[in-house]
C-alpha cells in the first residue's frame, strides 16, 4: 500500500466502494440497465477497475473472477455483448462500450494468466473491430452540434451507416483497446487498423466539431502508447500537439475538463481528468519538461481530489472559468463510468508516487491566470476562509457535499 496518506485514503475508499456494492457484482452487472444502452461498457470498466485495485492492493475482489467464469451465458456468438456487428450499421455505443470490455479482459488475462479472458478479447477484436475500417472511412462529421445528451450519453441519430452517440467522437476511443491488444499480440492486421484510424483522426478538427474531451483524450493516450510501441516520432508529436489544444480549449481552471469542446457551461467528467493526468505524467516522462510535471501534480491535487465522493465513488463538477469562479458538485456520483475509471488514475499516481508527494514548507504563489496556490494545491474560499482545495471524500455524507460551493481565488 502507498505511504502517501492522500493516495492511500483514496485507494482505500475506492476499494471499499467496489468490494461492498451490489452494483459491481453478479447478477446486477449483467442486467439490462448495464448492458443494453452501452453494451460491454459497465462489465468492461468494472473488470478493469477490479484489476487496477488488485494491482494497487494485492487483494482480489471475488466478483472479478465471477465475471470471467460466467461471461459465456451473456455473450453472442462473436464473443461480445449486444447484437453482432452486421457490417452495415456501426453503433458508437457498441464500439465504445467494448473498448473497456477488451481492455478489462486483456488486463485479467495478463494478471491471472487466463486463456479464456484472452480468447474473449480476441474474438471481440476479430468480429467487432477488424471489420469496422470501411465504416470509419465514412465517419460523419456534420452532425456534431445537434444534441448534447446527458452525463451518461446516448444514441440519437443515424448518418452514413453510423448510429451516433451524443458522446461526440467516441468511435475513435476504440484505439485505446486496439493498442492494448496489439501490444499483447503483435497482430499485423490490428497494426494496420490502428495506423489508419489514427490517420483519419489526425485529419479532424475536434474543437470545431465539438468532440467530447474524454473521447479526445482517451484517443490521444492510445496514440502516445502507440508511439511507445513503434518509436515513430510522428505519433508522439501528433499526440503532444493535440494535447496542447486540449489544455487551451478543453481544461477548466481547476484542472478538470469541459465535457465537450466549446461548451463551457456543461460539466466535468472524472474519466477525462484521469486521461489528462496520464497524458501529462507520460509527456513529462518523455520530455522532462517541468511544465508537464507541474501539470500532472495540479491535476491530481485539484482536479481529481474534488471528484472523489464520501463513499469512494466519483462524480461530475461545475466547469470553473473566469466568468464562473464557483466550484460545485454537478452529479453526486457517476456509478456507471467514473467510479471505475478513477482506479486507473490511482494506479497511475501509485506508479510514480514520489512525483505526487506533498512538498514541505509550501509557499503561496499566483500564476499567470491569477490563481492562488499553496505549492500545487489551489486556494479557494470556503465558509469565508482561504483553504487549499480538498477532496469531497473529506465529508461523511452526500448531504454535506450536494450544496457545497467553493470560490476559486483570482
Amino acid at each position: 500500500m502507498s505511504k502517501n496518506e492522500l493516495l492511500s485514503n483514496a485507494i482505500d475508499a475506492s476499494f471499499r466502494r467496489f468490494s461492498q456494492s451490489e452494483q459491481y457484482r453478479l447478477p446486477y452487472i449483467f442486467n439490462s440497465r448495464t448492458v443494453d444502452s452501452w453494451p460491454g461498457d459497465w462489465v468492461g470498466r468494472t473488470l478493469l477497475a477490479f484489476n487496477h485495485l488488485y494491482e494497487l492492493t494485492g487483494k482480489e475482489i471475488p466478483a472479478m473472477h465471477e465475471i470471467v467464469e460466467n461471461i459465456d451465458a451473456h455473450i453472442n456468438e462473436n464473443g461480445h455483448l449486444g447484437a453482432p456487428f452486421d457490417g452495415t450499421l456501426a453503433k458508437e455505443t457498441l464500439i465504445t462500450g467494448h473498448l473497456w470490455y477488451v481492455r478489462g479482459f486483456l488486463r485479467y488475462a495478463k494478471n491471472f494468466k487466463s486463456e479464456k479472458a484472452m480468447e474473449i478479447a480476441r474474438k471481440t477484436v476479430e468480429n467487432l473491430y477488424l471489420p469496422l475500417l470501411p465504416m470509419f472511412e465514412a465517419y460523419p462529421l456534420e452532425r456534431y452540434q445537434k444534441n448534447d445528451g446527458g452525463i451518461a450519453g446516448k444514441s440519437y441519430d443515424t448518418v452514413n451507416g453510423w448510429e451516433l452517440s451524443t458522446d461526440v467522437g467516441c468511435g475513435f476511443m476504440c484505439l485505446d483497446a486496439l493498442v492494448d491488444y496489439y501490444e499483447a499480440t503483435e497482430d499485423l492486421r490490428v497494426l494496420q487498423l490502428i495506423r489508419r484510424l489514427i490517420e483519419i483522426f489526425d485529419g479532424i478538427d475536434f474543437v470545431a466539431c465539438g468532440f467530447q474531451t474524454h473521447c479526445t483524450l482517451s484517443t490521444l493516450r492510445a496514440i502516445l502508447r502507440f508511439y511507445e510501441l513503434t518509436d515513430e516520432k510522428y505519433y508522439f508529436e501528433m499526440a503532444k500537439a493535440k494535447f496542447e489544444i486540449y489544455l487551451r480549449c478543453g481544461m477548466t481552471l481547476t484542472y478538470e475538463n469541459f465535457n465537450w469542446f466549446g461548451k463551457e457551461k456543461s460539466w466535468t467528467e472524472p474519466c477525462a481528468v484521469v486521461d489528462s493526468l496520464m497524458l501529462a505524467k507520460n509527456f513529462y516522462r518523455h520530455t522532462k519538461e517541468n511544465k508537464y510535471r507541474i501539470l500532472a501534480r495540479r491535476i491530481w491535487f485539484n482536479g481529481l481530489q474534488f471528484c472523489q465522493r464520501p463513499d469512494g465513488g466519483c462524480g461530475s463538477n461545475s466547469c470553473v472559468t473566469k466568468e464562473n469562479p464557483i466550484l460545485s458538485v454537478k452529479s453526486l456520483q457517476n456509478s456507471f463510468c467514473c467510479n471505475m475509471r478513477y482506479t486507473e488514475g490511482l494506479l497511475e499516481v501509485y506508479k510514480d508516487e514520489a512525483l505526487f508527494a506533498l512538498n514541505e514548507n509550501e509557499e503561496e504563489t499566483v500564476d499567470v491566470y491569477g490563481r492562488h496556490f499553496m505549492g500545487d494545491r489551489m486556494l479557494v474560499l470556503w465558509n469565508g476562509k482561504k483553504v487549499p482545495l480538498f477532496s469531497c471524500r473529506n465529508f461523511e455524507t452526500y448531504d454535506e457535499i450536494k450544496d457545497l460551493q467553493l470560490t476559486v481565488l483570482y
